[in-house]
């Protein structure tokens, strides 16, 4: 290319010895030291994961290459073109802007990791040489034509590199590039080197190229756009930079020959290799789609976005080879005919690398062509909220720690799913009373008459800042406006309504106005709730209760919750209440029915650990017993049977009974040091399975087959720990305005994980109250 800036030709040997060709990347080398910009470009970690490019061919459409470079020897692939000279040997006989401008672009690209000069940034790739321009770096529209056209025709080749700018192609000229994107090809070509604000012809054309081109200008290193680089103005979307100041290069002079040369035709084969890296790894891309993930994961330099100065940003290849967007998991489409095969959890057989693990037979998927890119439906682990149940699961099975994973353009990875998943509830915390302080409350009477009240309840959250006890998955920052309406007959009829608020007539015993129910709100582990009233306050809640402060009280409750999340929760659940109060005590029990779209006990729904229906039975039992005048013995226990169905794309079928259960005890009292004070001790266990497995078909990718396989094992429920709860609150308050209130919580193995530690959370506040209320 034109009006290139050489330091100084280098034709030294950097070790006394040559290695074999072939040889990997060595970031201890002096191949790479003399290479600075390829730290700049973070190609390092594709190295370790072993992509080098195999497979791909790279047109060089140039001067021609010197083949028999000691870092070009078997690098080139057949069938190269000398345009100029109209034959089948393109030389690089280039000599008058540099001294080998072919050369030293195929060496970037493919260059030999051997001990000597430079090495390739793709060096298992190809180059085909396609000479069009002649020894004073010159050429024609109609040479760019041709050898574009002759490129395109080439099945083998995926990415044509155009390494003359300036010249000027007319329509049928153009055309050439139509045809070659429309054979799939991606086209990159450098912007030019006048210091200009657009790139050059024919690259300040690739915006008609529907995505698959590339403009590749050249940065500092320090986040600038280089002094000589032509700017992206114009062509912002497709234009991206990369280093390309003093760029140690091979050159073709002899077949050791080396020189340092600046200019964006050195930045430009950067980008063609992270290109066959992309593809080495997974070849059923699209160029549009290649281009893409190269625009996307460039690292924004100059002024911040898309920018004119330097489009996109800098070339990233880690970035560009990592998981972007959501990430899904293949899931199997259809049963296949051994899936039958699998044994219980706990035998034990050997596995084809002679390991020993739990039972398993292996299904397979055919992928959708992209090299692993494929293995029928997906399914997002955006989605991979977890109740109790699937959190269990993760720790019990092996496999999902190195589960095959898609990202959105369908690129394969290993991932261990606990690495992305949330707990939905994760258990009792000093985060809820920050929650709490953060709410707005405001009561109202509607109606007073000496027979019959209606009163109205509204919370609403603050604006707050992130605080430290915010759960860093969750992109929730406050909650919708709740309300709560109820009504109380003089005939010990009561009932209630609730918006995103759920309603604690029941939780506490059908008398909320015994002083138990005052008091085990203090509480915040789920065990003094009901953890199986739809796992949130969201929704509608309902409850009508006959409950006379003396003698046998019933009612009825519900919730409808569908939080409106994608991946959220939409469950319906109802209830019936009986109990029996008297002067100093209280019995009751809850039988009730549980049935959520798409959830598993508060898993998200459409996820990869989903079902596509689930009804739980469960069973409350509560009781208090007062005495002292002031203090209330607490106790709750709650059972449930869940019956889940499979869900078409979950990683989990062949649900059996999910058992579950969890209790509290506490002790409350009021009154205790001063009048209004609130004290309390509780010991509990939060919701835990205590039975039922399920059968887990982990995604992996068989190379031998090319195709996603399914490792399917039976794998239990029931988590290998057991949660034990202690909770103190105390509050007081101070004058008419203020309260103290303090908690902590002592978790030991919290989530039921045996192998966590004790955990304590504890938080002391005063909560003042300002304004006229």
């Amino acid at each position: 290319m034109k009006h290139l800036f050489i330091s100084k030709i280098i034709g030294v040997l950097l070790a006394l010895g040559v290695t074999a060709t072939g040889a990997s990347p060595d970031v201890e080398s002096g191949e790479y030291l003399n290479q600075p910009y390829l730290a700049g470009i973070k190609v390092v970690p594709a190295w370790n994961a072993g992509l080098l490019g195999a497979g791909v061919v790279v047109a060089d459409l140039d001067s021609g290459i010197r083949a028999t470079h000691v870092d070009l020897v078997g690098k080139i692939a057949p069938g190269g073109y000398d345009f100029v000279n109209d034959d089948n040997d393109p030389f690089d006989d280039e000599a008058s802007v540099t001294q080998g401008h072919g050369t030293a672009s195929a060496g970037i690209i493919v260059g030999n990791w051997n001990g000597v000069g430079v090495g390739g940034i793709a060096p298992s790739a190809r180059v085909l040489p396609v000479k069009i321009t002649d020894d004073k770096n010159e050429t024609t529209g109609n040479l760019i034509s041709q050898g574009v056209d002759y490129a395109a025709a080439n099945p083998s080749v995926r990415i044509i590199l155009l390494e003359t700018v300036g010249t000027s192609t007319s329509t049928e000229e153009f055309d050439s590039f139509q045809s070659a994107v429309a054979k799939g090809k991606l086209i990159i070509a450098p912007a030019g080197n006048r210091g200009e604000a657009s790139p050059f012809s024919p690259a300040s054309s690739f915006d008609t190229l529907g995505g698959a081109g590339l403009i590749v200008g050249s940065h500092d290193g320090a986040g600038n756009r280089s002094f000589f680089s032509n700017g992206a103005q114009g062509h912002e979307t497709n234009f991206i930079t990369a280093p390309g100041e003093k760029i140690l290069a091979a050159g073709n002079l002899s077949d050791d020959a080396y020189f340092r040369v600046t200019g964006t035709s050195m930045a430009a084969p950067q980008v063609a290799a992270a290109a066959a890296l992309i593809w080495s790894h997974s070849p059923g891309l699209t160029a549009t789609q290649v281009a893409q993930i190269l625009r996307t994961t460039a690292t924004d330099i100059g002024p911040a976005g898309i920018d004119s100065q330097t489009g996109v940003g800098a070339l990233n290849i880690e970035a560009a080879l990592a998981p972007i967007g959501i990430i899904t998991a293949p899931v199997e489409e259809e049963e296949s005919d051994d899936s039958d095969a699998s044994t219980e959890d706990g035998d034990e057989s050997t596995s084809d690398d002679g390991e020993s693990s739990g039972d398993s037979t292996d299904t397979d998927s055919s992928g959708s062509g992209s090299g692993g890119s494929g293995g029928g439906a997906g399914v997002a682990l955006a989605a991979l909220v977890v109740g109790g149940v699937g959190y269990a699961l993760i720790g019990n099975s092996s496999d999902l720690d190195e589960t095959l994973v898609l990202d959105e353009f369908g690129r394969t990875y290993e991932l261990d799913l606990e690495t992305r998943i949330s707990v939905r509830n994760p258990g009792p915390s000093a985060k809820s009373v920050v929650q709490e302080l953060d709410t707005e409350e405001v009561g109202e009477t509607l109606i007073e008459r000496s027979d019959f009240r209606v009163s109205t309840v509204y919370w609403a959250d603050r604006p707050q800042a992130p605080s430290s006890f915010d759960d860093p998955l969750t992109n929730e920052q406050s909650r919708p406006v709740r309300m709560r309406i109820q009504t109380t007959h003089e005939s010990n009829l009561y009932t209630a309504f609730g918006l995103n608020q759920s309603l604690a007539l029941f939780d506490h015993g059908l008398s909320a106005q015994s002083t138990a129910g005052q008091l085990v709100g203090g509480f915040r582990s789920d065990a003094f709730s009901n953890p199986f009233f739809g796992f949130t306050a969201k929704g509608y809640h309902g409850a009508i209760a006959y409950a006379p402060k003396r003698g046998l009280q019933s009612g009825v409750s519900f919730a409808s919750v569908d939080d409106g999340n994608r991946y959220g929760l939409q469950s319906d659940t109802s209830s019936v209440h009986l109990g029996l109060v008297g002067k100093a005590f209280g019995v009751g029990a809850t039988l009730g029915l549980m049935e959520e779209e798409g959830n598993l006990l508060g898993g998200a729904s459409g996820g990869a650990l989903s079902a596509s229906h689930a009804q739980t039975f469960f069973t409350v039992l509560r009781g208090h017993l007062d005495f002292a005048k002031h203090w209330s013995l607490i106790g709750k226990y709650t059972h449930g049977l869940t019956f889940a169905d499979d869900c078409e794309k979950s990683l989990l079928s062949n649900f059996s009974q999910i058992e579950s259960n969890s209790w509290g005890m506490g002790l409350a009292g009021r009154h205790v040091f001063s009048r209004g004070d609130q004290l309390g001790f509780g010991v509990s266990q939060p919701l835990r399975t205590i039975g039922g497995d399920v059968e887990v078909s982990t995604p992996y990718w068989d190379p031998m087959r090319a195709r996603v396989g399914f490792n399917s094992t039976r794998t239990s429920l029931v988590p290998n720990g057991l949660e034990t709860s202690l909770e103190f609150f105390y509050r007081k308050p101070i004058g008419k305005r203020a309260q103290f209130i303090t908690y902590m919580v002592l978790r030991d193995e919290p989530l039921h994980r045996a192998e966590r530690g004790a955990q304590a959370s504890v938080i002391g506040v005063v909560r003042w109250r300002f304004g006229s209320r």
